[in-house]
């Protein structure tokens, strides 16, 4: 009978507690920020004849002469922001979909494992969608190539 999850306690609760305390620390500086200056460089947004991707663009290489609306760094922030907040979930993923068994690595689409390369594994497929004869005996095999037999 199972008794149910259990908590592990210890060394495996500290990836958590980082995770959780990093959140924290990101809620915290985003719920700080000052968005009045964003607002107000940019007046009500962007105009219609202004590229908001030039402009960030500008902004990231210091083309400030360039810009036809200054104040974008704030815009900047907030994209870089993103961009680093999407590279730690990516390589969260990765972390979390790697596996290893008995200390060694795991391929992440292999399914059998090491059983199916012991047992020889499935047989080749040729250009015309059949198997490869050349490592089995065709002793017993019938060929068939079609059409009448006269």
């Amino acid at each position: 009978m199972t008794t149910g999850p259990k908590l592990r306690l210890g060394k495996t609760l500290v990836p958590g507690l980082l995770a959780v305390g990093l959140f924290g620390v990101m809620a915290l500086i985003t719920l700080n920020a000052a968005f009045e200056p964003m607002t107000a460089a940019a007046g009500a947004g962007f105009p219609a004849d202004v590229s908001i991707t030039a402009e960030l663009g500008y902004a990231l290489f210091g083309f400030d002469e360039l810009q036809q609306i200054g104040g974008t760094e704030p815009f900047l922030a907030a994209v870089l922001l993103v961009a680093v907040a999407l590279d730690a979930a990516l390589d969260a993923s990765l972390v979390l979909a790697k596996r290893e068994e008995e200390g060694e690595p795991v391929a992440a689409l292999a399914s059998a494992g090491e059983e199916a390369s012991a047992t020889g594994g499935p047989e080749p497929a040729v250009t015309d969608g059949g198997t490869d004869d050349s490592s089995t005996a065709t002793t017993d095999r019938h060929t068939d190539t079609g059409g009448e037999s006269r």
